[in-house]
């Protein structure tokens, strides 16, 4: 190496600099481990993700250390020895690689990059205490200008100070991130909304002369560590009747007592659910995050009464700001808190951290149940996931096969009934275990079902002839588009449109109540 590059890489301020980064690399490949790893995995070995990182970490440390010895050390500064030059050399190199790993990891997110940032942003507090030991450990005491030190001092104390004080009250405006969703839960409404922090959540109605004031609780206790709040109310209570909801901050909960802030509540709602033999349902599926896009089909799709929620909303439910943004903020934009929902649980929405606590957050029992629109009857299944339980995605936490047999044994105890009955289900498989696929089938057939109602493969048709009932896949997102749904009941049969966000007509077909289509 000749001299005037021994002296480029021995430069203290590119020492530093590299130092700095290098400790940034594996930070951000730690971001992107929800949704990369697995993938990364797979296409070369299982643990290369958890070697990339550590190596990350090594030159991390590597760095540092050489960065530390060229400020500390006078002699290092006056005569580095010959294999620094190239030591450092070495770290910029892999430094850079690991960056331009980095950048192919956020690109390779996907839909995911809203929840790598979220996770870059949570591991900021400890980029910063690394960054603050090592400027004062190794850096600091080479400062020689009385100003520069004092300086260095004033923003490190500010810095400390802001950072207890945020850490004690954190910097969020308290309020409601939307309008409530309610959904239907094959038993009751549950009534569910999300606030920008942690607190309490609460419905506040009247009914048949007397107030009720009803707490996101269990047991008497009321749940005051979530962002999103559901309280379960009587259908006869909520039906054409107006409620508002409310919530109270809480900092910190203790032992004895706790730390609160300032409660909020909404305006009235004024709710309807379907009643009439006429009614039309939006139909929406694999928003995947893109709720822009899927708004704009919406505003094109005209008017509903009612929202069937088809499942996927993001790529995992890793995180309860993921169902708080892509759930329920969404399902509240869409029906500004005033017209029922049926949720369709999809098979990201069984991925992630989260994904157990799915259902009790929601308000929900379970993911599959009957319930009934203006006399209509809806039947609602959960397909769960997409593949066998032993899947490498999973990561040994799937046990969907044992729940499809639970569901498939509950569906087939229902009674047929005099009622026009529509299934819904994320996917039209309904399940990977084909005696539960024949068996849902045999079962649709005898309650006789006229149509099933689904998503999950990003496009829009009605397809008679592919599964043994007749049924519509709803589009969802796809090549840059999305296509949204209305799905009008009638006494003639279930009228099916579809349009996407520039307000074109996808599709538009007729389906009579004995499954042929019409038109």
């Amino acid at each position: 190496m000749n001299v005037k590059a021994q002296k480029f890489f021995s430069h203290k301020a590119v020492t530093f600099l590299v130092s700095f980064f290098a400790a940034l690399a594996p930070m951000l490949l730690w971001a992107c481990r929800t949704t990369s790893f697995i993938f990364v995995d797979k296409v070369l070995f299982i643990g290369f993700s958890q070697l990339l990182f550590w190596l990350m970490v090594a030159n991390a440390v590597f760095a540092t250390v050489l960065a530390a010895l060229r400020w500390r050390l006078p002699s290092w500064a006056l005569q580095p020895p010959k294999w620094s030059a190239i030591a450092e050399c070495v770290t910029m190199v892999l430094t850079a690689v690991f960056a331009i790993v980095g950048i192919a990891e956020i690109i390779g997110t996907g839909e995911g990059i809203g929840m790598a940032f979220r996770e870059a942003a949570e591991m900021t507090p400890v980029f910063i205490a690394y960054f603050l030991v090592a400027v004062f450990a190794f850096f600091f005491p080479s400062v020689g200008n009385k100003k520069a030190r004092i300086a260095i001092l004033c923003i490190a104390a500010v810095l400390g100070a802001f950072g207890a004080l945020f850490a004690i009250y954190p910097p969020v405006y308290y309020k409601f991130l939307s309008d409530p969703v309610v959904i239907d839960t094959g038993s009751d409404y549950s009534v569910v909304f999300a606030t920008s922090a942690e607190g309490t959540g609460y419905v506040e109605y009247e009914y048949d002369g007397k107030t009720y004031k009803v707490y996101d609780e269990s047991d008497g206790r009321i749940n005051g560590t979530s962002t999103i709040h559901s309280v379960n109310i009587p259908y006869e209570h909520l039906n054409n009747n107006t409620y508002r909801v409310g919530s109270m901050r809480v900092f910190e909960v203790y032992a004895y007592g706790g730390r609160n802030g300032r409660t909020i509540e909404s305006e009235d709602y004024s709710f309807a659910s379907p009643s009439t033999e006429d009614m039309s349902v939006l139909c929406i599926s694999d928003w995947h995050t893109r709720t822009k896009a899927a708004k704009q089909s919406i505003e094109n799709i005209g008017e509903y009464g009612a929202v069937i929620m088809l499942g996927d909303a993001a790529s995992c439910m890793d995180t309860e700001d993921l169902a708080a943004e892509y759930i329920v903020s969404f399902g509240g934009d869409i029906t500004g808190g005033e017209i029922p929902v049926i949720f369709a649980r999809g098979n990201h929405e069984t991925r992630g951290a989260y994904a157990a606590e799915l259902s009790e957050a929601l308000g929900m029992d379970k993911f599959y149940y009957e319930t009934s629109f203006g006399g209509y009857r809806l039947i609602v299944l959960d397909s769960a996931e997409d593949k066998t339980d032993d899947n490498v995605e999973f990561g040994g936490l799937a046990d969907y096969s044992a729940y499809r047999y639970r569901m498939i044994d509950w569906f087939e105890s229902l009674q047929a009934t005099e009622q026009k009955t529509i299934v819904i289900c994320h996917s039209p498989t309904i399940a990977v275990e084909e005696d539960i696929i024949d068996r849902a089938y045999a079962k649709m057939e005898e309650l006789g079902a006229s149509i099933v109602l689904s998503g999950h493969y990003h496009y829009c048709a009605l397809e008679e002839d592919k599964w043994p009932l007749i049924t519509y896949i709803d589009g969802g997102h796809g090549g840059g588009d999305f296509i949204a749904s209305r799905v009008t009941f009638s006494s003639d049969g279930i009228d099916l449109y579809a349009c996407n966000k520039s307000g074109e007509e996808v599709l538009h077909k007729q389906v009579s109540w004995d499954g042929t289509v019409t038109k």
